[in-house]
């Protein structure tokens, strides 16, 4: 049974906010084992260069989440078959041009 529009957009939502708080707590996570050694290199500075560092890091990956979420949409289409629009051939979850292929309703 293949999931609604709704529940696959959910879960769409979810994997990119998993990706982002996992990556965001490992890059953390990072910097502060990182920060000791930063300080000892760089002198005092060193530990806050070691988390601005991981707070551009953080907003790299912020900027990242539309893609995340784009990626598990094409894998549910994979794994549920594309959804025509109406008159159209592109699909209305992951927006590809599905012409070639056949329809799985």
């Amino acid at each position: 049974m293949t999931p609604s529009k709704e529940e696959l957009e959910a879960k769409a939502r979810h994997f990119a906010n998993t990706v982002f708080v996992i990556g965001a707590g490992g890059i953390m996570l990072s910097a502060s084992l990182l920060q000791p050694f930063a300080a000892s290199q760089l002198g005092a500075n060193g530990g806050d260069i070691a988390f601005a560092v991981a707070t551009l890091c953080i907003l790299g990956l912020a900027s990242k989440r539309s893609s995340f979420a784009l990626f598990a949409i094409d894998r549910q289409c994979a794994k549920y078959g594309h959804l025509p629009r109406e008159d159209s051939s592109v699909c209305s979850r992951c927006f590809q041009t599905i012409a070639d292929q056949p329809r799985t309703d």
